[in-house]
Formats: C-alpha cells, structure tokens, sequence
C-alpha cells in the first residue's frame, strides 16, 4: 500500500508527503500545520491535487487567476489543479494554518460537496474550525509506511473533508431558513451553557462547546434572542450580581470574583454600566425600598 512517505518539520511547520494510495479514487497527497512568516508567499504553480486550508489565526491573501481576496481566521481555502493560484501571509498578522491536500478520480466531486464548486475557492466555517488541527496532526504523529497507518490517514482525511462538507451544508440551510429547528437546538444549548458557566465562559467556549462557529452562533443566537451571545452573557453576570448583591452579606469583591471578575473595579464599572449605579448603592438603595 505504501510507497513513500516523507515528514518535515521546523518550529513553524510541520507537513508530510504521501504517496500512499490506498484507493484510486480518493487518497491523501499531502498535509500539514504552519505558522507563516510575515508576507509569506507560496506560489502553487504545477502542485497536483485539491488543498484544503482552514485558517486558525490572522490573515492573509489569496489570488486565484488575478483576482485577490483577503481571507482571515475562520474561513477555509481551496486552491486547485490548473489554477493560477497564490496566497501570502498579511505583514502584521501573518496567518495560520492547516491543510490536507486530496486527489483521486473522486477528488473533484468530494471538493464540491464541500462547496469548492468550480469558481469557489474560499468559503466561512461554519463549524468549529478548532476540529480541524487535530485531525491533521493525527496523521503528522503517525507518518511511518506501513498498511495500518495508511488507514488512519485516510480516516482522518475523510473525517477533515466531512467537517468541510457540513460546514457547507450548515451554511445552505441556514441561507435557505431551512433546519430552523437545530438553530433552536444550537440556541437553546448556548443559553443552558452560558446559565451554568457565565462565570467563566467566553462566547468562544460556547461556541465550541456546541460544535459551530462563533459567527454561525452569533446570528443564529441573535435572531432568536434578540440579543448577541455576549450581551446575554452578560445579563447572565449582572442578574447573578444582583441576586448575590440582595441576597447575601458577600463584599462587593467577593461577589466580582463569583460572578467571573477578577478586578473588582472592572466589575464596579460593568455593573454601573448596566443598573446606572454602582454595586454598594444599588444594594443600599434596594434596602432601603
């Protein structure tokens, strides 16, 4: 099954190159981690196969056949045979990446199911795009030839392109209205995450937590609720605040750190922001009612 197989590494990169072919019809060319260089340009000239890159930090540019996009965490790319493709690293917030590289007498189909159709080479994620790393490294941590390992690349391949595929999916029937009733899921779980852990969880947690994308849950949240995640996370704190404020004898300091404050003048200030006085008058006003 396996012919060759070559690892490489350095502190910013790490990428193996497979000639294991299990199958004609879909196998694994190439995949790999980076972490670019400041206005890092990779030209794909001659490059065989479908690259699948999903952007993890920064940003950067893409150009296929002269026409440049700026791309940026939590979008993916798509650069293919016979293109003239390039992409480079923005100067201030160089990007970061992951990629699995596919080919086959399949490939092109499975690139479309994944919404790569001809003409469309970047696309949002609309699932957790944190999934997408580790299956890569899966494969980078087990780079040895032998019939066993091939089978796990290809496993870790079809579960990349899978992710890939539903993101594609989430995004059709979201535009189409369609599947409302896991939108209300997504939203419903969001609000019962962020009740049990507003002290400690960020919008991204939550996001996570589900399996979505933040934006993805942002406007899906947002529609429902009428308000973004971090505004109902915030209530979540407030409201905490508040009871604690009424109902318990707690300093001010003590009850910033359990609602998630560790600076108790930054609470003092959120919370003036949202009941119009500060946490020790809103308490001696409310007694006094």
């Amino acid at each position: 099954m396996a012919k060759d197989t070559r690892l490489y590494e350095t502190s910013r990169y790490r990428a193996l190159v497979s000639q294991e072919n299990p199958t004609e019809e879909f196998y694994l060319l190439l995949c790999g981690v980076e972490r670019c260089l400041p206005g890092y340009l990779f030209r794909t000239e001659g490059r065989k196969g479908f690259h699948l890159h999903v952007i993890t930090g920064g940003k950067g540019v893409l150009s296929v056949e002269g026409r440049e996009t700026v791309l940026h965490e939590g979008q993916m790319f798509m650069t293919k045979p016979q293109e003239n493709t390039w992409y480079r690293a923005d100067e201030k917030e160089p990007w970061e990446y992951c990629w699995m590289t596919f080919g086959g007498t399949q490939a092109e189909e499975y690139a479309a199911m994944a919404g790569f159709q001809k003409g469309v080479n970047y696309l949002d994620c609309n699932v957790d795009y944190h999934r997408f790393p580790p299956l890569v490294r899966k494969i980078l941590d087990r780079p040895g030839m032998n019939t066993a390992n091939g089978f796990y690349h290809t496993s870790a391949l079809l579960e990349y392109l899978a992710n890939a595929i539903e993101s594609y999916t989430l995004q059709n029937q979201v535009g189409k209205h369609v599947r409302t009733d896991y939108a209300d899921t997504y939203v419903e779980y969001a609000v019962n995450y962020i009740e049990a852990n507003f002290s400690t969880a960020k919008v991204s947690d939550v996001a996570r937590f589900i399996g979505i994308h933040r934006s993805y849950l942002t406007s899906i949240f947002q529609k429902k609720m009428g308000v973004s995640p971090q505004e109902y996370l915030m209530k979540a704190k407030m409201k905490a605040a508040e009871r604690l404020l009424l109902n318990s004898l707690a300093p001010v300091q003590e009850v910033s750190q359990m609602v998630g404050y560790d600076n108790p003048l930054t609470f003092s200030k959120a919370f003036k922001n949202y009941y119009g006085m500060s946490p020790r008058a809103f308490r001696e006003a409310k007694r006094t009612e």
